[in-house]
C-alpha cells in the first residue's frame, strides 16, 4: 500500500511540475515568439541603424526595363535575359534528371552529368490567350538514349513578361532525388546579375509564411532592389509539383520538385518571368496573368455565407474549442449559444464546427490529463479521423437530424487527415501509409459532400493539408496524386453546392485554387492565441495577403476574442487588443470570426464590421503591407487597403507600433505610400478629426505605445469640392455594400446608400460651404446638420423598408 501511495505522490509531483513548467513557458510565450519565431514570418525590411547613421555613397541605380530582351546562344541553347544596364539573368541552362543521371545542355564536367545534345533550334512566332509573341524553340536529345526534350522561350510583344516552356513527350523514369529542393527539371535556370538581390517570397510551409530568403518553395519569388524595381519568377501551371530553389552557387532553378519518382508522358511545364515596379503591384499583375491563363477570376468577397456574414467560431483559440457549457454536451451547448444570440439580437449568420464534432482515433487518457496542452497545440494530439460523423458523447442524434430539427443554421465544418483504421477505408478506395490515409477517388468525396449537404454544411474546411503531404508518401512521389485529391474534393463539393476552405496549405496548393471556382477561402496565418505577439500573426497575414489578393482567394486570419477580460486582473488570461483584432478582421476583407463565450460576444464592437443583419461591410481587397515596408525606413508598420466606387478611391491606412525601438520618423506622406492622387480628406477614425492634405504633406502620427495603432481613412475629393467620409459607425466607412454609387457635378453630389428595414445610417460628408439643399428620394429634408468649423455635413438616414436611398446634395 505504501508503494502505491509513493507512486501516486510521484505521479502527482510530475504532473504538478509539468504544469508549472508549462505555465512558466506560457508566460514567456510573447518573448519567445518575438525573438525566435516571429522573424521567420516576416519578409519586410530588416532594420539596420547603420543604414541611417553613416554617409553612404549613393550610386544612381540603372533603370530597369520592363520589356526585357532575350539573347540565346544558337549553338548550345544557353540564354540570358537583359532588362537594363547592369541588369541581367545570365548563364541560362536546362537540366534534367533521368535514371539517376543529370543531363545538361552545356559542357557537363562533373561525374554523373551527361549532355543534353542540341538537335534543332529555330525562331518562330505565334499567338495565344496571353497575346502575340516571338519565340525561340529548341529540341534536345539525351546523350545516351532516344529521348527528347523540347524548350520554348516566348517573348510577348509590348508585354512585361516572358514564358519558359519545357516539354518531354516520352516522360522520365527513376527521377527522384528524395529531396524536394533537388529538382528533376530546371528550366529556366539562371544566375542573377542585377541589383535585384532582395527577396520577397513564401516558404513551402503551412499558411504560406512570408520569407526574405529562398529555401525551395512552390511560391512565386520576387527579386527587388532598393527602389522596388523587381522581377518575379513563378510557375504558370503545374502548381502542385513545381518548385523554385537556389543552389550553393546561387543559381536559381525552376522546375519539378525532387521527390517525384516518374514524369508522365506528354509532360509540359511553364514558368513566367515578370518585370515590374512595386511589391504589391507586381504580385497583382502576376495574379492577373495567372487568372487569365487559367480562364479564372478573383473569387467574390461575398462568395458564400461564411465570407458574407458575421459567424461564430469554435476552433483553436475559441472558448468552445473542445469545451462545452458546464454540465452540457455539445448538442445542448450549440442550442444554448444559438438561443442566446437570437434573444439578444446578435445576427450570427452561421456556425463553425471544428474538429471536436467528429470521431477521431484518440488516446482519451492523454487528452484528459493534458487537456490544456492539447488545446494550446491545436487539437492535433486528438488524432486522425475515424468517422466524419458526430461523436455520440456530444450529440444524441446524427448531424443531419440535429441540423434539420433543432439547429437550422448554416455550418462550416472542419476536416483533417483520415485514419487508416477508419471503416471508410474498407468501403472506399484510400491510399494508406502507416496509420494515415488519403482518399484520391471522387467516389468517396461524392458520398462525403452529399452527407455534408444533407447536414446543413455550406463550406467544407480541409485542414492539415501540408501535414498530409508530409506523412503520406504518395502525395509527394506520385506526379498526379495531389491533383486527383484536390480535383475530386472540389468537384464533388461543387456538385453538391458546397464551397471549399483550405487550411494549413502550401503555396502550391494555394495557387492551385485558381483551378476551382468553389475553393474560395484560405487561412493566411497561424492559429489564434491572445498570447501571441503582433510580430507573429499580424505581420504574417498582412504580407501573405499580397499573394492571396494576387490570385483572388478570400483571406481568413483565424478566430479572435472580441472582448477583453476586464474583470480579470491577471492579464495573461485575456485578449488585450479586442478592437484592434476586430478591425484587422474586417480590413482583411474575408471572414469575421468571433469565438468568445456566448455572454462575452461583444456585439457593439462587432457591429462596426457589419449591417444589423450581419452582412459584412468590407474593403475591396485584403489588408497588405505597404511597399514602403520593404524599403529602408524608420517608420511604424504601415498597411493599407481600399474601396473603389466609380473613379473614386477610399484608402484605409492602419499604422501600428510593432517595433518601437526602430521608429525614428512618426510621420508619413501620401507620396511615400505610393498614392498618386494629389489631394485627399484625411479622416482620423479614432479622434474624428479631419484635415485636407496634399501628396507631399507630412501626416504626423505622434508617439504610439507598443502595439498601439492609428487608423486613417483617405477620402477622395470630388469635382465640387465635397468628399464622402461615409458612415463613422463602421470600420469601413464606404463599403460597396453600404455606398452603392457616387456621382458628382460641379454643383451637386448624388450618393446611393443601401441598407435593411429599420436601419439608421449616419453619414459624414465634407463640404467647404453649407449646402443649399439636401434631398432624399426627391424630397427636400431639413434633418441634417452642418458644422462650419469642421466643414462637415452630418446626415441620419432612416430606412423604413429595405433597399436603396438616393441623396442629392446641392451647393
Amino acid at each position: 500500500m505504501e508503494f502505491n501511495i509513493d507512486v501516486l505522490i510521484l505521479i502527482l509531483l510530475i504532473i504538478i511540475i509539468s504544469m508549472l513548467i508549462a505555465f512558466i513557458l506560457y508566460l514567456l510565450v510573447p518573448w519567445i515568439f518575438n525573438h525566435f519565431v516571429s522573424p521567420k514570418f516576416n519578409s519586410s525590411y530588416i532594420y539596420d541603424s547603420g543604414d541611417f547613421k553613416r554617409k553612404q555613397l549613393l550610386l544612381n541605380p540603372s533603370n530597369q526595363e520592363e520589356n526585357a530582351k532575350i539573347d540565346v546562344n544558337m549553338n548550345q541553347g544557353t540564354y540570358r535575359i537583359l532588362f537594363g544596364a547592369k541588369r541581367e539573368l545570365i548563364n541560362g541552362i536546362i537540366k534534367i534528371r533521368h535514371n539517376i543521371n543529370e543531363y545538361i545542355n552545356c559542357n557537363p564536367s562533373q561525374k554523373q552529368k551527361k549532355l543534353l545534345k542540341l538537335l534543332t533550334i529555330n525562331k518562330g512566332d505565334g499567338n495565344d490567350k496571353l497575346g502575340a509573341f516571338k519565340s525561340i524553340n529548341a529540341q534536345y536529345r539525351l546523350e545516351d538514349e532516344e529521348r527528347y526534350v523540347n524548350t520554348s522561350i516566348k517573348e510577348y510583344y509590348q508585354q512585361d513578361f516572358i514564358i519558359f516552356e519545357l516539354s518531354i513527350p516520352e516522360g522520365l523514369e527513376n527521377t527522384s532525388s528524395g529531396e524536394f529542393s533537388e529538382l528533376i527539371t530546371s528550366f529556366p535556370s539562371f544566375m542573377n546579375k542585377s541589383p535585384n538581390t532582395k527577396i520577397f517570397t513564401f516558404r513551402n510551409a503551412i499558411f504560406c509564411p512570408p520569407s526574405r530568403t529562398i529555401s525551395s518553395t512552390s511560391a512565386p519569388i520576387l527579386f527587388y532592389d532598393d527602389d522596388i524595381n523587381c522581377f518575379v519568377i513563378s510557375p504558370l501551371d503545374g502548381f502542385l509539383n513545381t518548385a523554385i530553389s537556389r543552389d550553393k552557387k546561387n543559381r536559381i532553378n525552376c522546375g519539378i520538385q525532387g521527390a517525384i519518382k516518374e514524369i508522365p508522358k506528354d509532360f509540359s511545364q511553364k514558368f513566367i518571368l515578370l518585370f515590374g515596379k512595386g511589391i504589391n503591384k507586381s504580385m497583382e499583375r502576376l495574379g492577373n496573368i495567372l487568372l487569365n491563363f487559367h480562364d479564372s477570376k478573383r473569387k467574390s468577397l461575398y462568395s458564400n455565407v461564411v465570407t458574407s456574414y458575421l459567424g461564430f467560431w469554435t476552433n483553436n483559440g475559441a472558448y468552445y474549442y473542445y469545451k462545452t457549457e458546464k454540465g452540457m454536451n455539445y448538442e445542448d451547448t450549440l442550442i444554448a449559444i444559438k438561443d442566446y444570440f437570437e434573444e439578444n439580437n446578435i445576427p450570427i449568420g452561421y456556425f463553425n464546427f471544428d474538429s471536436w464534432w467528429y470521431l477521431k482515433h484518440t488516446n482519451k487518457t492523454f487528452t484528459t490529463l493534458f487537456r490544456p496542452l492539447v488545446r494550446l497545440m491545436g487539437g492535433g494530439l486528438y488524432g486522425n479521423i475515424l468517422r466524419w460523423e458526430v461523436d455520440p458523447k456530444n450529440f444524441t442524434t446524427n448531424l443531419k437530424t440535429f441540423h434539420h430539427k433543432k439547429f437550422q443554421m448554416p455550418i462550416t465544418a472542419h476536416s483533417r487527415r483520415w485514419d487508416a483504421r477508419s471503416p471508410y477505408v474498407e468501403k472506399f478506395e484510400f491510399k494508406t501509409y502507416k496509420n494515415h490515409a488519403v482518399p484520391l477517388k471522387k467516389e468517396f468525396w461524392d458520398w462525403l459532400m452529399t452527407h455534408a449537404k444533407e447536414s446543413g454544411i455550406k463550406v467544407y474546411e480541409q485542414d492539415w493539408m501540408k501535414n498530409q503531404i508530409v506523412t503520406i508518401p504518395i502525395l509527394r512521389i506520385n506526379f498526379d496524386a495531389q491533383e486527383e485529391w484536390l480535383n475530386s474534393m472540389a468537384t464533388a463539393a461543387k456538385e453538391n453546392g458546397i464551397d471549399i476552405f483550405y487550411c494549413m496549405q502550401t503555396p502550391g496548393i494555394l495557387l492551385y485554387s485558381i483551378k476551382h471556382s468553389n475553393v474560395n477561402i484560405s487561412r493566411c496565418s497561424g492559429d489564434y492565441n491572445h498570447r501571441w505577439p503582433l510580430t507573429y500573426r499580424f505581420i504574417h497575414s498582412t504580407q501573405t495577403n499580397i499573394l492571396f489578393h494576387a490570385i483572388g482567394i478570400n483571406s481568413h486570419p483565424d478566430v479572435f476574442r472580441s472582448r477583453s477580460m476586464e474583470n480579470v486582473k491577471f492579464r495573461p488570461f485575456g485578449e488585450r487588443f479586442p478592437e484592434f483584432k476586430c478591425l484587422i478582421q474586417i480590413l482583411n476583407a474575408g471572414v469575421v470570426a468571433p469565438g468568445d463565450k456566448k455572454e462575452n460576444v461583444n456585439w457593439p464592437l462587432l457591429q462596426k464590421t457589419c449591417r444589423d443583419d450581419g452582412l459584412l461591410l468590407k474593403p475591396d481587397k485584403p489588408l497588405t503591407a505597404n511597399d514602403l515596408m520593404f524599403r529602408k525606413h524608420r517608420k511604424y508598420y504601415i498597411c493599407d487597403t481600399y474601396t473603389k466606387i466609380n473613379n473614386l478611391t477610399w484608402r484605409y491606412i492602419l499604422i501600428t507600433n510593432i517595433w518601437p525601438k526602430r521608429v525614428k520618423e512618426t510621420y508619413f506622406t501620401l507620396k511615400e505610400l505610393g498614392f498618386n492622387e494629389d489631394e485627399f480628406i484625411l479622416y482620423d477614425y479614432q479622434s474624428n478629426d479631419i484635415k485636407r492634405i496634399k501628396i507631399n504633406d507630412f501626416i504626423e502620427v505622434g508617439r504610439l505605445r507598443k502595439y498601439n495603432y492609428k487608423y486613417y481613412i483617405l477620402c477622395p475629393i470630388t469635382e465640387n469640392g465635397m468628399a464622402i467620409i461615409g458612415c463613422p459607425d463602421k470600420f469601413i466607412t464606404c463599403s460597396k455594400k453600404l455606398i452603392l454609387n457616387v456621382n458628382s457635378t460641379t454643383h451637386s453630389l448624388i450618393v446611393s446608400v443601401d441598407n435593411i428595414e429599420g436601419a439608421i445610417v449616419k453619414l459624414l460628408i465634407y463640404s467647404k460651404k453649407k449646402p443649399a439643399s439636401i434631398q432624399v428620394e426627391n424630397n427636400i429634408i431639413n434633418t441634417w446638420n452642418y458644422e462650419e468649423s469642421l466643414h462637415m455635413i452630418t446626415l441620419n438616414l432612416k430606412f423604413e423598408v429595405s433597399g436603396k436611398k438616393d441623396i442629392l446634395i446641392q451647393n
